[in-house]
């Protein structure tokens, strides 16, 4: 439950609140505290919104090792390999990481608004955004835990301009859609479109050369690995942290942190998202480019390794800017349950 009101919020805040609650002249902190509730210093305050879920069919999981996975999936779940898998690929190691079988669970959520009346639309906007753009669970930001109306919902789901026009900010993010062909695996032509901008090395682990973002790739490889080349400026960071970076053939682990104190991660601006109708079965590859919350101006990555002193380095948008430019990506016209 946390999980899920915790998606609700981010939403929430990310799209400024309700537009109706912004005209009546009530700003984003006092909006949030009505729905969500408050417990700061200055105010306490219960929450006016109740989140219940009913589950309606159950699922198995099994524990795999990620490397018996399709190879897109092993990419983009790389972090949760077993300690010795990341060192090693080949290694053989117990798996302790459990992933749903062919049949996923599906569960009923409730959103029960005991505040004012006139609330209640905006509510709903709330729970069908979530519907349509929410995931759960760990890597949610790379393709995992997406959400999907269910085929046999027998309430009406509104098209999603006529959800998102319920919020003051709908342009604080963008849509974009990966063309697929028929069949295609969503995931799939997510994890090949992130890999060729973000990754140094293709799935041969071979240098990934002729890919859009090789050269980003490669001169942070560079920074991280020639210490003479300290002082760069680097691309990946904006794209999220921390990043360990691990080298084949040289001891060095190097640790990629931002620099400023008490921020130990940055999620990623950049969120992959497999999207199904509920009602045709279509399904479209969709990447989410979150301005509102890109990699903000000024800040520093610091790199540490054991071998090195620390070192604090500048981090270029250039490539998180050219990422939205990309030509495989299209406009996202409609997100509709028909």
């Amino acid at each position: 439950m946390p999980a899920i009101r915790g998606q609700l919020r981010w939403w929430f805040r990310l799209l400024g609140g309700f537009a109706s609650l912004r005209q009546k002249g009530m700003g984003l902190r006092e909006q949030e505290d009505t729905i969500f509730g408050a417990a700061r210093k200055d105010k306490c305050q219960a929450s006016q919104l109740h989140v219940r879920v009913r589950i309606m069919r159950s699922a198995q999981s099994t524990p795999k090792n990620l490397c018996d996975m399709q190879q897109s999936y092993d990419y983009l779940l790389f972090p949760l390999r077993p300690a010795e898998q990341k060192k090693n690929p080949n290694a053989l190691q117990e798996a302790k990481r459990a992933v749903f079988d062919d049949c996923l669970p599906s569960f009923e959520l409730y959103l029960n608004w005991r505040g004012d009346a006139e609330w209640v639309a905006d509510i709903e906007a709330l729970g069908f955004l979530f519907g349509y753009l929410g995931s759960l669970g760990m890597r949610s930001r790379r393709a995992m835990g997406a959400l999907a109306f269910a085929p046999d919902n027998d309430q009406r789901i509104p098209p999603f301009a006529e959800v998102i026009r319920h919020f003051a900010e709908p342009d604080s993010f963008c849509i974009r859609e990966i063309a697929m062909a028929d069949r295609e695996d969503p995931v799939s032509v997510l994890a090949a479109w992130l890999r060729n901008w973000r990754a140094y090395l293709n799935h041969n682990m071979e240098p990934n050369e002729g890919a859009p973002g090789f050269s980003y790739a490669k001169n942070d490889h560079d920074v991280g690995f020639h210490f003479e080349k300290q002082g760069q400026t680097t691309y990946r960071p904006a794209l999220g942290l921390p990043i360990i970076q691990r080298y084949r053939n040289a001891n060095p682990t190097v640790n990629w942190e931002p620099a400023e104190e008490g921020m130990e991660r940055f999620a990623s601006p950049v969120i992959l998202r497999p999207y199904r109708s509920p009602h045709t079965g279509l399904k479209k590859a969709l990447v989410f480019f979150v301005d509102k919350y890109a990699w903000p101006p000024q800040a520093e990555v610091v790199l540490r390794s054991k071998f090195t002193k620390e070192e604090h380095h500048k981090v270029s948008l250039e490539m998180y800017q050219r990422m939205k430019q990309d030509p495989k990506l299209s406009l996202v016209k409609e997100l509709s349950p028909d």
